[in-house]
Protein backbone atom coordinates (compact mmCIF):
# COMPACT_ATOMS: atom_id res chain seq x y z
CA UNK A 1 0.00 0.00 0.00
CA UNK A 2 1.37 3.41 -0.99
CA UNK A 3 1.35 5.99 1.78
CA UNK A 4 -0.37 9.24 0.91
CA UNK A 5 1.74 12.27 1.72
CA UNK A 6 -0.12 14.32 4.31
CA UNK A 7 0.41 17.97 5.17
CA UNK A 8 1.75 18.55 8.67
CA UNK A 9 1.80 22.12 9.94
CA UNK A 10 4.75 23.13 12.12
CA UNK A 11 3.62 26.13 14.21
CA UNK A 12 6.94 27.84 14.89
CA UNK A 13 5.69 30.18 17.65
CA UNK A 14 4.11 27.28 19.56
CA UNK A 15 7.33 25.27 19.41
CA UNK A 16 9.55 28.12 20.62
CA UNK A 17 7.02 29.48 23.12
CA UNK A 18 6.41 32.88 21.55
CA UNK A 19 7.04 35.20 18.65
CA UNK A 20 10.74 35.88 19.22
CA UNK A 21 12.85 33.46 17.23
CA UNK A 22 16.47 34.46 17.65
CA UNK A 23 18.40 31.53 19.13
CA UNK A 24 19.88 28.57 17.30
CA UNK A 25 18.66 26.40 20.20
CA UNK A 26 15.05 27.32 19.42
CA UNK A 27 15.75 26.85 15.73
CA UNK A 28 16.95 23.34 16.43
CA UNK A 29 13.63 22.56 18.16
CA UNK A 30 11.83 23.55 14.96
CA UNK A 31 14.33 21.56 12.89
CA UNK A 32 13.51 18.41 14.85
CA UNK A 33 9.81 18.77 13.95
CA UNK A 34 10.61 19.44 10.29
CA UNK A 35 13.09 16.57 10.13
CA UNK A 36 10.57 14.17 11.65
CA UNK A 37 8.00 15.19 9.05
CA UNK A 38 10.45 14.59 6.22
CA UNK A 39 11.51 11.21 7.60
CA UNK A 40 7.85 10.23 8.10
CA UNK A 41 7.19 11.02 4.44
CA UNK A 42 4.95 14.00 5.19
CA UNK A 43 4.76 17.40 3.57
CA UNK A 44 5.79 19.98 6.15
CA UNK A 45 4.11 23.40 6.23
CA UNK A 46 5.93 26.03 8.30
CA UNK A 47 3.55 28.50 9.96
CA UNK A 48 5.05 31.90 10.78
CA UNK A 49 1.95 33.04 12.65
CA UNK A 50 2.82 35.29 15.58
CA UNK A 51 6.52 35.62 14.71
CA UNK A 52 7.56 39.19 15.48
CA UNK A 53 11.36 38.79 15.51
CA UNK A 54 13.41 36.22 13.67
CA UNK A 55 17.14 35.99 13.01
CA UNK A 56 19.03 34.16 10.32
CA UNK A 57 20.81 32.23 13.11
CA UNK A 58 17.43 30.83 14.12
CA UNK A 59 16.54 29.97 10.52
CA UNK A 60 19.94 28.38 9.86
CA UNK A 61 19.26 25.96 12.70
CA UNK A 62 15.58 25.47 11.82
CA UNK A 63 15.81 25.07 8.05
CA UNK A 64 19.34 25.63 6.72
CA UNK A 65 20.78 22.47 8.22
CA UNK A 66 18.24 20.37 6.31
CA UNK A 67 20.46 20.89 3.26
CA UNK A 68 23.29 19.12 5.04
CA UNK A 69 21.16 16.06 5.67
CA UNK A 70 18.78 15.80 2.71
CA UNK A 71 19.06 16.43 -1.00
CA UNK A 72 17.43 19.50 -2.47
CA UNK A 73 15.01 17.17 -4.30
CA UNK A 74 13.86 15.58 -1.03
CA UNK A 75 13.49 18.99 0.61
CA UNK A 76 11.40 20.29 -2.30
CA UNK A 77 9.17 17.21 -2.09
CA UNK A 78 8.63 17.51 1.65
CA UNK A 79 8.56 21.25 2.36
CA UNK A 80 5.36 22.96 1.29
CA UNK A 81 4.99 26.69 0.84
CA UNK A 82 4.95 28.38 4.25
CA UNK A 83 1.78 29.96 5.63
CA UNK A 84 0.87 32.90 7.87
CA UNK A 85 3.96 34.85 6.83
CA UNK A 86 4.96 38.46 6.34
CA UNK A 87 7.19 39.43 3.39
CA UNK A 88 10.20 39.87 5.69
CA UNK A 89 9.81 36.29 6.97
CA UNK A 90 10.13 35.00 3.41
CA UNK A 91 13.07 37.23 2.49
CA UNK A 92 15.04 35.94 5.50
CA UNK A 93 14.04 32.37 4.75
CA UNK A 94 15.19 32.72 1.12
CA UNK A 95 18.51 34.21 2.25
CA UNK A 96 19.14 31.29 4.61
CA UNK A 97 18.12 28.68 2.03
CA UNK A 98 20.36 30.21 -0.64
CA UNK A 99 23.31 30.33 1.76
CA UNK A 100 22.70 26.76 2.95
CA UNK A 101 22.60 25.45 -0.62
CA UNK A 102 25.87 27.21 -1.41
CA UNK A 103 27.53 26.04 1.81
CA UNK A 104 26.53 22.40 1.57
CA UNK A 105 27.37 22.26 -2.15
CA UNK A 106 31.08 22.73 -1.31
CA UNK A 107 31.77 23.14 2.43
CA UNK A 108 35.56 23.11 2.12
CA UNK A 109 35.63 25.93 -0.43
CA UNK A 110 33.23 28.05 1.63
CA UNK A 111 35.20 27.51 4.84
CA UNK A 112 38.48 28.47 3.11
CA UNK A 113 36.88 31.60 1.66
CA UNK A 114 35.52 32.54 5.08
CA UNK A 115 38.91 32.03 6.70
CA UNK A 116 40.68 34.18 4.10
CA UNK A 117 38.05 36.93 4.37
CA UNK A 118 38.39 36.90 8.14
CA UNK A 119 42.12 37.59 7.79
CA UNK A 120 43.25 34.11 8.75
CA UNK A 121 45.15 31.50 6.87
CA UNK A 122 43.56 28.09 6.55
CA UNK A 123 46.45 26.67 8.59
CA UNK A 124 45.50 28.93 11.53
CA UNK A 125 42.10 27.32 11.92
Amino acid sequence: MVKTMRNVTVPISSIVGGGICVSATDGHKVYEHVRKGVLDGDRVVLSFSGITRMTTAFLNAAVGQLYGEFSETIIRQHLADPVDFEPWHISRLRLVVDRAKEYFRDTTRVEKAFASNAGHHADDI
